[in-house]
């Protein structure tokens, strides 16, 4: 079976803490399983951390046994790629679209509408919501 190299954007690591239903849990499970290989960035590391203290202190401990227990591979934009992604989308929403491009994954998850576009000849991986990929993944993984 083909391991899928999915970018797991902060707002569906988040979304995937705060409860136990719905796309984003679906999906760290995946990873916990070895079905996907989770890929983030340092910034995204910290972006978690920073809404979860603030918004949700109940689930630090969730966090940090998160990070303890998915093999995530973190991998940082390149400058070529940073430089390419602030062409694409907003300063702030570019370091996440490069990380994704410096670590050549198949999918980009995330839940912001910055990101939920036709990205089809831009970037060289599928983009959407934890939904959208569950829909491709049965496909996804019989190739």
């Amino acid at each position: 079976m083909k391991q899928i190299k999915v970018f797991l954007d902060s707002s569906v690591i988040i979304a995937g803490l705060a409860s136990r239903s719905g796309g984003s849990y679906e999906v760290l499970a995946l990873a916990e399983l070895g079905i996907i290989i989770p890929y983030i960035s340092g910034e995204v590391v910290n972006e978690v951390l920073r809404n979860v203290q603030k918004k949700m202190p109940g689930c630090v401990k969730q966090f940090y046994t998160l990070f303890k227990t998915l093999p995530f591979k973190i991998f940082d934009p390149a400058d070529n790629d940073l430089k390419f992604a602030n062409s694409l989308i907003n300063e702030k929403d570019a370091p996440i679209m490069a990380a994704a491009m410096t670590g050549r994954v198949d999918w980009l998850l995330s839940l912001d509408r910055h990101f939920l576009k036709d990205w089809k000849g831009k970037v060289d991986f599928s983009v959407g919501t934890p939904g959208d990929f569950l829909q491709e993944l049965p496909s996804l993984i019989s190739d």
